[in-house]
């Protein structure tokens, strides 16, 4: 019986470490919509892009930038966090879009929770526990790249696959940038 043990508290091992490789969220806490609100809201996703320095001086910093997708454009895309930021997507190397809030921590607490209870399972606790794993990690991990669009070297095919979760798809043309306001402000001032 002490092996029976042994085994499902590595399996359970196991699968804590596997749902911890989950990709997490860049977007602030209560900023992306639930999935069903998506198609109603007009604010673009949060996209995160991390850029290359603009020289070859060992000194010269990679700047990872986060805010709301405004608009990309032939040779820039623009993000809004507490200001705009006009970034040139020759120095952008990591992009990542995320539309809406995923529900990975309500999954992995129920593949958690079934594992854990696999143990009163006795002896047929060897077959439940690989089981609820098997079923379990996959959608835990499905969940956490669910409407997430994600690329090293953005190529043109990304930013134009991507451009109709953007507030203004159609680029700002002549849109006033200095009247747009980050999600937030507007928030706090209803």
């Amino acid at each position: 019986m002490f092996t029976h043990k042994k085994i499902l508290y590595s399996l359970l091992l196991i699968s804590c470490a596997l749902l911890i490789g989950c990709a997490g969220s860049y977007a602030p806490n209560n900023y992306l919509p639930e999935t069903e609100d998506v198609p109603q809201n007009v604010y673009g996703g949060w996209i995160t892009v991390t850029t290359a320095p603009d020289s070859l001086k060992p000194n010269d910093k990679w700047m990872m930038y986060g805010g709301e997708f405004i608009a990309s454009e032939d040779s820039v895309i623009y993000l809004l966090y507490d200001s705009l930021y006009r970034i040139p997507k020759r120095n952008i190397t990591e992009s990542t879009l995320e539309l809406d809030d995923k529900n990975t921590g309500a999954y992995g607490g129920w593949v958690a929770g079934g594992s854990l209870l696999t143990i009163s399972n006795g002896a047929y606790g060897i077959i439940t526990l690989p089981l609820w794993l098997v079923a379990g990690i996959p959608s835990v991990s499905g969940e956490s790249i669910r409407d997430r669009y994600e690329m090293d070297e953005p190529t043109q095919e990304y930013w134009n696959s991507i451009k109709m979760f953007a507030r203004f798809p159609q680029g700002v043309g002549d849109i006033d940038l200095s009247q747009i306001k980050p999600l937030t402000l507007i928030q706090m001032s209803e």
